[in-house]
C-alpha cells in the first residue's frame, strides 16, 4: 500500500472508531491511540494488516493482527467495555446492538472461558433488556459567541422574543432543592 492510502485507511478507521464511541457513549480516554504507547494501541502496517496491541510498561504483552476491519472494530470496542458498570449483560447487549454477530461472537467466546459448569452465567442472547445506542449525532457543534446570522427575512436577532437569550425575571427561575441532611 503506497502512504496516501494508508493514511486514509487510517482516517477512515479513526472516524470509524469515533462513531462507535459516540454510538456507546464511551470515554475518550478509552479509545485506543495510534501510536504505540502504554496499554491499548492500533495499528496498520505498509502491507495493510491491522493490528491491535497491547502494551504493559513498554513492552509488548499481547498482539492480534488481522485483515478484516470489523474483527479489528470488534477487539477494540470489546477491550474498552471494563468496569463495574459494564456487566456481563450489558456488554453482551452493547455488543449485539452493534452488531448480532459480535454479540453471539462474545458469548460463545466467554461460554468457551467460564466452562460447562458455570455456563448458566452466559448472557441469552437476544437480551432481555436491550442496549439503546446513542444517536451518532448526539452532540450539536458548539456555537461561537457572536455568530448568530440575521433570520431568513434580513431583520436581525431579536433577543427579547428568543427563548434562549431573554434574561429570566427573578419568579421565572426554578427553585433551589431544599435538601435536608441527617445528623448521624
Amino acid at each position: 500500500m503506497n502512504e496516501q492510502r494508508l493514511r486514509r485507511r487510517r482516517r477512515d478507521l479513526e472516524k470509524e472508531i469515533d462513531r462507535l464511541w459516540r454510538l456507546l457513549g464511551l470515554p475518550g480516554n478509552r479509545k485506543p491511540p495510534f501510536d504505540w504507547a502504554s496499554g491499548s494501541s492500533v495499528g496498520i502496517r505498509p502491507d495493510g494488516t491491522l493490528g491491535y496491541f497491547w502494551f504493559e510498561r513498554g513492552e509488548l504483552v499481547s498482539e492480534q493482527r488481522t485483515d478484516d476491519v470489523s474483527e479489528l472494530l470488534y477487539w477494540i470496542v470489546g477491550g474498552a467495555l471494563y468496569g463495574p458498570e459494564w456487566s456481563l449483560e450489558r456488554k453482551s447487549a452493547a455488543l449485539y446492538a452493534l452488531d448480532p454477530a459480535w454479540g453471539a461472537r462474545w458469548c460463545a467466546e466467554l461460554a468457551e472461558r467460564v466452562g460447562p459448569e458455570r455456563r448458566h452465567e452466559v448472557p441469552a442472547l437476544p437480551p432481555e433488556r436491550p442496549f439503546v445506542l446513542r444517536k451518532s449525532e448526539s452532540r450539536r457543534p458548539k456555537q461561537r459567541w457572536g455568530s448568530r446570522a440575521p433570520l431568513a427575512s434580513g431583520h436581525g436577532h431579536d433577543v427579547a422574543q428568543c427563548e434562549w437569550c431573554r434574561p429570566l425575571r427573578s419568579e421565572e427561575l426554578p427553585a433551589f432543592p431544599r435538601i435536608r441532611l441527617l445528623d448521624r
